[in-house]
């Protein structure tokens, strides 16, 4: 009996091949949805133990090196880079993605089990863009009153942040450069702002053309950057320092031209 269950926990192993290239792309998963590099290693090289490998990784924005080898035999051993998508962020998916992990722990999954599961996850989709558009406009808008903007700002930021995102969601279909994106979309929905401002429907002209762009500010990502410092992670958090900077003179470039065309100072 002790020996039919040894077997049938080595006929689940997945091959090493098949394991790394699971664990390559549930890594890149992870690093494009906005978790920070500790969580990614950790919940990578947890399924890794699940099916009796050992594995390293080496987590780039643009690439992500995984180095795995067989806890029985290290002469098996093989290593794989992928490339990761565009940053982005989804919470939901990081959370799922970071349960299945657990699952497969836990529940002994095998690689069919885990990928129909990873895939079910990866399928899933977020709220329609009407009313995702919607909710963010309206979220985006509110959180002006913080500031002491009035009614008429609340107008300008909600129709602002409105037509941003509808003109990301175009620049992301036309595979524009990420930066390009945030430059493009911070001029346009400060501008729609300044409209506002022009029409005199609002008396706060500064909290209108200044909190219409907060929506844009990706506070995760820069969060993410402290923690990969924190976690002495430290080459990854400097390397997304780095790209959240440029990310930050890419939005002040898009308010400065509409400034600038609008010839009036904010501050």
């Amino acid at each position: 009996m002790p020996h039919k269950d040894t077997t049938k926990k080595l006929a689940q192993k997945p091959t090493i091949e098949q394991a790394c290239d699971f664990l390559a792309h549930y890594s890149s998963a992870l690093l494009s949805n906005g978790a920070y590099t500790s969580r990614i290693i950790k919940c990578t090289e947890r399924i890794a133990r699940a099916w009796g490998y050992e594995v390293h990784l080496t987590v780039f924005l643009k690439y992500i090196t995984i180095n795995i080898t067989d806890t029985q035999n290290y002469d098996k051993r093989r290593t794989q880079v992928i490339k990761n998508a565009p940053l982005s962020l989804n919470l939901a998916l990081i959370s799922n993605l970071s349960a299945l992990s657990w699952q497969i722990h836990d529940e002994k999954l095998t690689l069919p089990q885990a990928q129909q599961s990873y895939d079910y996850n990866i399928a899933q989709k977020r709220l329609s863009p009407i009313l995702g558009v919607f909710v963010i406009s309206v979220g985006n808008a509110a959180f002006c009153r913080l500031f002491g903007g009035d009614l008429g700002a609340l107008l300008c930021i909600f129709a602002g942040t409105f037509v941003g995102i509808w003109t990301r969601i175009f620049c992301h279909k036309i595979k524009l450069d990420s930066r390009a994106q945030y430059l493009l979309c911070s001029f346009i929905v400060s501008f729609v702002a300044y409209i506002g401002v022009w029409l005199g429907i609002t008396a706060t002209p500064d909290i209108a053309i200044a909190g219409s762009i907060l929506y844009l500010i990706p506070g995760a990502l820069i969060i993410n950057a402290f923690v990969d410092i924190i976690h002495e992670n430290t080459l990854m958090g400097v390397s997304r320092t780095i790209n959240m900077a440029v990310v930050m003179i890419c939005l002040a470039a898009g308010v400065f031209i509409t400034l600038g065309i609008a010839k009036i100072n904010i501050l």
